[in-house]
């Protein structure tokens, strides 16, 4: 029973989820492919035998290689997890914790914000904005969708950080 309060009380302090869409796996298992091509095709360029060297040949072989190691780079960064972020409420020790997403399932904490120090806190349909007394952004977070925002408020308001 003690687990599943734990559990409970987890899955109700988290405010947003930062997950960007992503692509289908079709798309990242090719971007994937044509991404090491592109890498192995830039660098083997260099080590086909040419008729002759001249400054010419170098420039173009240069000018296509790096095009094409930029274009197998970034094409292999659409099939890679991005770090995601988290905001939780901290009941207990009346702190507000951003987490940083790691591979496999593991976070770490980013920053850790007291209630007392949070001036205010602006949330609208794309963001929620964390401010202290100066006025100054201490945590900005991107919300995907109009649930999200109503869920962020709804938390906020049940741990009085924003007025009902």
């Amino acid at each position: 029973m003690v687990a599943l309060t734990n559990f409970a009380n987890e899955t109700r302090s988290c405010v947003t989820r930062v997950e960007g869409k992503r692509p289908s796996l079709s798309v990242r298992a090719s971007s994937m492919v044509f991404g090491c091509a592109f890498i192995t095709a830039g660098v083997g360029l260099w080590l086909m035998p040419g008729p002759d060297l001249t400054p010419a040949i170098l420039l173009a072989k240069m000018g296509v290689s790096i095009l094409l190691v930029t274009g197998g780079v970034g094409m292999t960064q659409v099939a890679t997890d991005k770090p995601r972020k988290e905001l939780h409420f901290d009941e207990r020790n009346e702190q507000l914790l951003v987490y940083e997403g790691l591979p496999r399932g593991r976070k770490h904490v980013l920053q850790a914000i007291s209630y007392e120090d949070i001036g205010r806190v602006d949330v609208s349909d794309s963001s929620l904005m964390v401010m202290d007394g100066n006025g100054e952004a201490m945590v900005t977070l991107p919300i995907d969708g109009n649930h999200a925002r109503l869920d962020a408020i709804a938390q906020l308001r049940s741990q009085s950080i924003l007025p009902g």
